[in-house]
């Protein structure tokens, strides 16, 4: 992402969720590495400074791991095919987390705490 698409407009949100980069996820794209995910948290981690970005980087418990200055919020998903079953997916779904850039305002999640 360039600065024309981000911040150069002014205060820019920017919501990251890469295909999981665990071994169960990894997902190979045609040309790519099969590192989406942390690449995608490499430039997270890069921007996460400027104040004029607020970056949310979706991921599993463990997956990113992210600077002291980013907030982490855990979440349970509620819904979709992998909850429906009694196998990993239902499981999965306690692991979600969303690490907010230092920018990020917090003026209350309540629908991310009500599922935690």
């Amino acid at each position: 992402m360039t600065p024309a698409v981000t911040w150069r407009h002014g205060i820019t949100g920017i919501l990251l969720d890469p295909p999981y980069d665990s071994g169960e996820h990894a997902i190979r794209y045609a040309g790519g590495t099969g590192s989406i995910s942390r690449e995608v948290r490499e430039w997270a981690i890069a921007n996460g400074d400027n104040p004029l970005l607020r970056i949310a980087l979706c991921g599993y418990e463990g997956e990113h791991d992210m600077p002291e200055s980013w907030e982490c919020v855990r979440w349970k998903a509620q819904g979709g095919y992998g909850s429906q079953g009694k196998g990993r997916g239902r499981a999965n779904a306690a692991r979600e987390r969303i690490w907010f850039s230092p920018h990020c305002l917090r003026v209350g999640l309540p629908l991310l705490e009500a599922s935690a």
